[in-house]
């Protein structure tokens, strides 16, 4: 049976960062099934510790995102939200950077720093809402961008409105994990504020964002805790 999920954050903590940037961050009210143990990552990279890796293992079977779990109906959301407020909270999106790490320009030990560290990245993403990779050249491909979720143990799923095609996937294949934003003509003058991503009748309990190519002007990317 469906368990509750915890209350939610009402108050709303915002930053906003210029691409390119990688963002993991909690896209529902709980990331626990968002995960499998490090040592149980996808075949392909399990396989090799190499960004040489099989895209066919990564996209054959992409499971159907799990249904949603609704917590319990808050009463009084007044109250919540002064509680949270006298609570001190960890930081919001925390930025790791690959120069930090002495990682800049190889991409292997970038995967092998995921895999080794996948539990603590985990731990953060939970606690802090989000975590922010900065100078990664592993996550420039979507190839990488699949080693790296899947070193940490993240789970792949289809977008919720697979099924409407309103994101299309990245290399174009269907199946594909990994979707575009949506950029359809007839949508264009749509105003989307702020959301919880993929929320429906189905949604992931986590999510990576990734830029592959900065935009030539603006292309700023908000996140949000609450």
């Amino acid at each position: 049976p469906p368990t509750p999920t915890p209350d939610p954050i009402p108050t709303l903590t915002m930053a906003k960062y210029a691409v390119p940037a990688l963002a993991l961050a909690l896209a529902a009210t709980s990331a626990v099934d968002a995960f499998v143990p490090a040592s149980r990552t996808n075949a392909f990279v399990a396989t090799s510790p190499s960004t040489s890796l099989r895209m066919a293992d990564a996209v054959a079977e992409t499971p159907l995102a799990p249904l949603t779990l609704w917590g319990e109906k808050i009463e009084d959301i007044k109250s919540v939200q002064e509680r949270y407020r006298r609570e001190s909270s960890p930081e919001f999106g925390p930025e790791i950077f690959a120069s930090d790490l002495g990682l800049s320009g190889d991409a292997d030990a970038q995967l092998r720093y995921f895999r080794d560290n996948a539990a603590e990245l985990k731990q953060r993403m939970e606690d802090c809402g989000a975590v922010v990779f900065r100078g990664f050249d592993l996550m420039k491909t979507q190839e990488g961008f699949q080693a790296m979720y899947g070193a940490l143990g993240m789970k792949v799923c289809l977008d919720p409105l697979h099924s409407v095609s309103a994101r299309p996937t990245v290399d174009g294949k269907k199946g594909s994990p990994v979707y575009e934003a949506v950029n359809k003509e007839s949508r264009k003058n749509f105003f989307i504020g702020m959301h919880n991503e993929f929320v429906g009748t189905r949604a992931p309990r986590a999510a990576a964002f990734v830029c592959f190519k900065a935009a030539e002007e603006g292309g700023e990317f908000i996140i949000a805790d609450g």
